[in-house]
């Protein structure tokens, strides 16, 4: 209150089971406060799956003003094989499977303003002795992940001179190259990559989108979103 702030965002990721009944809690006496005050109080939660479901999301809805979807890190940094940050079924799923708890009134989804370029080098001999029996052993190239903003991204495609195509799996804009014995890819968090994001905000009829992270994106992507919020 004395920030002057208008809206609280409670931002706890990776929670472990055990503590979903007091971080639920934790929300319900927050929320008291906030309105009391005239606050704003949203909270952010991965892509609904078996794993976080003590996050309880229904629970959320029902003593938050928005309960915020962070609609990427589909593949993330650490991640056995390259991939999209946020491949547009991945978000479809993930909005649906949020709306089967929580109102469409209260929910945003947030979108990504990075993207990975990906490194895949062939594993050694010694490397893949060494994952026997592990789950990083069924795939034979080490993979290292790399976040760029938008025009980080585009820059990296020019300097390797290598040509986008439109993945239609992802519904992105996709590059791959290699260079020093190693094989590069990016799957592009663009325009038209962010548009259909858009778009399904719109057809599902939610509260709005969110970002992360400010500073990553182009100016240009603010005209976009307005075009979808207002």
């Amino acid at each position: 209150l004395k920030a002057g702030l208008d809206v609280i965002n409670v931002d706890f990721e990776s929670l472990s089971e055990g503590v979903g009944i007091h971080f639920l809690q934790f929300l319900r006496e927050l929320s008291i406060q906030c309105h009391a005050n005239n606050l704003v109080l949203s909270v952010d939660n991965p892509v609904p799956e078996d794993f976080t479901s003590h996050y309880d999301r229904e629970e959320q809805g029902e003593v938050v003003d928005y309960v915020i979807i962070m609609g990427y890190d589909e593949h993330y940094s650490g991640s056995y094989e390259s991939g999209s940050v946020a491949s547009l079924n991945f978000v479809k799923e993930g909005i649906e499977a949020t709306l089967n708890a929580v109102p469409k009134e209260k929910v945003i989804n947030a979108v990504p303003f990075f993207t990975r370029l990906w490194k895949e080098v062939p594993k050694t001999e010694e490397e893949l002795a060494a994952e026997a029996g592990t789950e990083a052993a069924e795939y034979s190239v080490k993979v290292t992940g790399e976040a760029l903003g938008m025009e980080a991204a585009e820059q990296a495609i020019a300097d390797a001179g290598a040509q986008t195509t439109v993945d239609e799996a992802t519904k992105q804009n996709y590059a791959q190259w290699e260079e020093d014995g190693a094989t590069y890819k990016i799957w592009l968090e663009d325009e038209a990559a962010l548009e259909e994001k858009l778009k399904l905000m719109k057809e599902y009829k939610l509260a709005g989108t969110a970002a992360w992270r400010l500073g990553f994106e182009k100016p240009s992507v603010w005209e976009l979103i307005l075009k979808y919020v207002n």
